[in-house]
């Protein structure tokens, strides 16, 4: 597998971190590119749901893990995929955790990729490391945030954290900046003033854009079926395409940064 790595990160949990990694997936395979998306939260594995994948209750990895396919140019590695009952809790130590990841990663049938996006759990624990290390050189991390100030403080733990460990940071995504109000279509900002830019800024990080609060971005998770697919001419679909562009910009530049190093410093 030689694909440009992807990591997606935030500090603090329920910032829309797994739909921003769905909605870029499903986005660059509808733009050609061969996509592998691999859920590395072990202890709450959603993406499956997200796009509407029936859990499939895999027993054995004798062969291999075969990813599930939702969609042309894209494929799906979710420790969802193994259980046969949704509701059963993994309680899993560090060890085990890394040893999963490392299949996910190193048995999984990828095939040829162009971009394997690793949606990691909040915080820096285990799953970012293991990812990290197993990964060797991966081309960057996203770090997603909402305008709240708990979560910007997060963002810069994370950056350093990205930093100690030698791996570029792609940018950061400022989700849930607004919503329009249904009755006076005034923009509301639930979570404060958005102030991620000012923190890139301050960190020397590219900042990726702002994404609004959309009411269906929930929904559609809820049904299995990505937003992006359901509402394609909608303005946050408009704007997620504009930052995923932009991001796919940034990864192509980092890779070769990546690479030249390498050769620099063998």
């Amino acid at each position: 597998m030689n694909a440009q790595n992807v990591l997606i990160i935030t500090g603090k949990g329920g910032v829309g971190k797994t739909t921003i990694a769905v909605s870029m997936a499903v986005l660059w395979a509808q733009e050609g590119w061969e996509v592998g998306l691999l859920d590395a939260d072990i202890h709450s594995p959603n993406i499956p749901r997200m796009l509407g994948i029936k859990p499939q209750g895999i027993e054995g990895l004798v062969e291999g893990i075969e990813p599930a396919t939702p969609m042309e140019g894209l494929k799906v590695v979710s420790m969802a995929l193994f259980l046969h009952n949704q509701d059963t809790p993994i309680t899993w130590r560090g060890p085990i955790k890394q040893g999963v990841i490392k299949q996910f990663i190193s048995d999984s049938h990828w095939g040829d990729l162009d971009f394997l996006i690793v949606d990691l759990p909040a915080g820096t624990g285990d799953e970012a490391l293991s990812a990290v290390h197993l990964l060797k050189g991966a081309t960057g991390a996203l770090i997603v945030t909402t305008p709240q100030a708990l979560s910007l403080l997060e963002v810069r733990r994370t950056a350093s954290f990205f930093r100690q460990l030698h791996v570029p940071i792609v940018g950061l995504l400022e989700n849930m900046v607004d919503v329009t109000c249904p009755h006076c279509d005034k923009a509301l900002t639930p979570f404060g003033k958005a102030d991620g830019e000012r923190v890139a800024k301050d960190l020397g990080i590219p900042f990726l854009g702002r994404m609004p609060v959309d009411p269906g971005v929930a929904q559609c998770g809820d049904k299995g079926e990505p937003f992006i697919v359901s509402f394609p001419q909608s303005m946050t679909a408009f704007t997620l395409r504009e930052i995923s562009q932009r991001c796919r910009i940034l990864i192509k530049e980092k890779a070769r940064f990546t690479l030249v190093t390498k050769i620099l410093y063998k």
